[in-house]
């Protein structure tokens, strides 16, 4: 996903950066239709804050925005290129639903012997176009705030 090669960052010191882009934003997209890239997809490890040093592990396929076609709300589309991640539980079930997503993604209707990784490596880069809907649901945390769960639905290429 990013360039690893690393920078003598003592020898640029009277550098300036403008060479160097930006980083693109991870803004959540308000309900519409959008042109997207797979930017990556990828094994993400991560701990909770209810345990604490116990690593766990999901899917993450993470999102760029090529363009706003529309939004179903007057809201404010986010800027062309920012980021968002969709998340698959380690589990049989979260599997399921992953390999969905990356037969929709690649436009395909069968993956048979095709491993998790060549899946995750396949869809790096593909474009697709796909109507976003926001789902929300109570936060118990913080009932101000409730969770906003993106729901990605792929809009089949024509054959």
């Amino acid at each position: 996903m990013a360039e690893t090669t690393m920078l003598d960052l003592e020898g640029m010191l009277n550098d300036s950066l403008d060479a160097i882009p930006e980083a693109p934003d991870f803004n959540n997209p308000p309900a519409g239709e959008y042109r997207l890239l797979c930017k990556d997809a990828a094994i993400d490890k991560y701990e909770t804050k209810k345990e604490p040093g116990i690593q766990k592990q999901r899917l993450k396929i993470t999102y760029s925005i090529i363009e706003t076609i529309s939004t179903a709300t007057k809201e404010q589309p986010v800027p062309d290129g920012s980021l968002f991640t969709e998340t698959f539980m380690a589990t049989e079930t979260g599997l399921s639903y992953f390999k969905k997503r990356i037969k929709e993604i690649m436009n395909v209707s069968d993956t048979t012997g095709v491993s998790l990784s060549d899946m995750m490596d396949s869809s790096k880069g593909m474009e697709f176009k796909a109507r976003i809907t926001i789902k929300k649901s109570p936060n118990p945390n913080d009932p101000e705030n409730p969770y906003e769960n993106i729901q990605i639905r792929v809009i089949p290429q024509a054959s």
